[in-house]
């Protein structure tokens, strides 16, 4: 496996220190003869994250069904059922588009987080949604670096994960950058006081 080989080249050149693995599958390879294989690989990673249409199929279920809150849940739970990274610590994170995501672990209580921009909003926020292209890409990303920032928290991390995400869904492309002052902004936007402000809805700040 890719995975082992990986850990094998860094073992040789002497990176002893432990990587954080996030695995997204692709989407072709999300079928129920892939399925087992699938598990075997996640037990390897740190995060799997399939979003609720390669979660379907993986299990075979119709793409309707894959927007059942209460069917997405069940299929995470065999996925951690199944034994996800090392000794079974790891975490399942589904991307479930408008429902936003699914954070699965034994070390925490299941817990759905909202999108950024949610269909409740006000019209003008709402309206913001523009193009999805990227946004999981985004949220992984945004979960990567939460994850060291907030040291291993990874419900805080999903919420770094949320706020990328929603940079990436407001225009076609790539969002623009500038500065005020010291702080980066992206679309004119902080990324810090957004980030402050979806955690404080989801009672997160500490």
């Amino acid at each position: 496996m890719r995975v082992l080989n990986l850990l094998a080249l860094r073992e040789q050149e002497g990176i002893l220190n432990q990587p954080l693995i996030i695995w997204e599958p692709a989407p072709l390879s999300c079928k129920p003869e892939n399925l087992e294989a699938c598990l075997e690989t996640a037990a390897l990673v740190d995060v799997f994250t399939p979003n609720h249409l390669e979660l379907a199929a993986l299990f075979e279920q119709s793409p309707v069904a894959s927007s059942n809150r209460s069917e997405i849940e069940k299929l995470g739970s065999k996925l951690l059922a199944s034994g996800v990274g090392p000794e079974g610590k790891g975490t399942v994170v589904i991307r479930a588009g408008e429902n936003g995501c699914f954070v699965q672990s034994r070390n925490i209580t299941s817990r759905w987080l909202p999108p950024f921009y949610t269909a409740d909003m006000a019209e003008e926020q709402a309206s913001k949604v523009v193009d999805p292209t990227g946004a999981g890409n985004a949220f992984l990303g945004g979960y990567a670096i939460g994850y060291l920032q907030r040291m291993g928290n990874i419900l805080e991390a999903a919420c770094y994960g949320s706020v990328a995400a929603s940079f990436a869904l407001e225009q076609v492309g790539m969002p623009e950058k500038s500065n005020e002052g010291d702080e980066e902004l992206w679309n004119g936007a902080s990324v810090s006081l957004r980030l402050h402000q979806y955690m404080a809805r989801q009672e997160l700040l500490q």
